[in-house]
């Protein structure tokens, strides 16, 4: 808003100084030359010393290193664990902009197969997307028969997320796809 503010003020002295110059060059043709000089001079000396006087705010650019994620937040892979929290199977997620979970019935392409997890029956054939979007994952039910739960890492908490709501996923939180547990690392 300031530089707004400035930007005016600048603008507004260059007219006045443009009046003040057409007055200069032709003398014959204002009526009332001295007192348009004087108040063109005075408003464009006003102007010009409003827009330069006034602070300047330097905006913070940030580093690399001060970037809302970081790399030791981004959630690289999705593990299936076992009873024993063992992974059963690790899938890869770096790179990836989207990834649909389900069984892989081979009429359907699923990203992560839960068909050979213990608990493949609880399993939809397309049951939950993750979503890539500005810098965060994000995980959507998608109307499955046995739902999706999350729990955060940050507060320990389970949460039952509604079909087609997207939720924000970080590090360290597991997905209860059925009685399938993928945990993000």
């Amino acid at each position: 808003m300031k530089n707004r503010i400035r930007l005016f003020d600048l603008a507004a002295a260059l007219v006045c100084m443009t009046a003040f110059g057409i007055v200069c060059a032709y003398p014959d043709m204002v009526r009332y030359r001295t007192p348009v000089l004087w108040a063109a001079g005075l408003m464009a000396m006003a102007l010009a010393a409003l827009s330069l006087a006034a602070p300047q705010k330097k905006g913070k650019r940030l580093s690399r290193q001060e970037e809302p994620s970081s790399e030791t937040d981004l959630i690289t892979e999705l593990v299936l664990l076992n009873e024993e929290d063992g992974d059963l199977a690790v899938w890869d997620m770096y790179g990836r902009t989207s990834a649909l979970i389900g069984r892989d019935v081979k009429e359907n392409e699923v990203d992560i197969d839960l068909g050979q997890g213990p608990y493949a029956g609880m399993a939809d054939t397309e049951h939950a997307v993750l979503n890539f979007s500005a810098g965060s994952w994000y995980v959507e039910d998608l109307g499955s028969a046995n739902g999706l739960r999350i729990k955060k890492a940050a507060d320990g908490r389970m949460y039952h997320l509604s079909p087609d709501m997207p939720c924000r996923l970080e590090k360290g939180d597991c997905l209860y796809v059925g009685m399938n547990r993928l945990l993000l690392r």
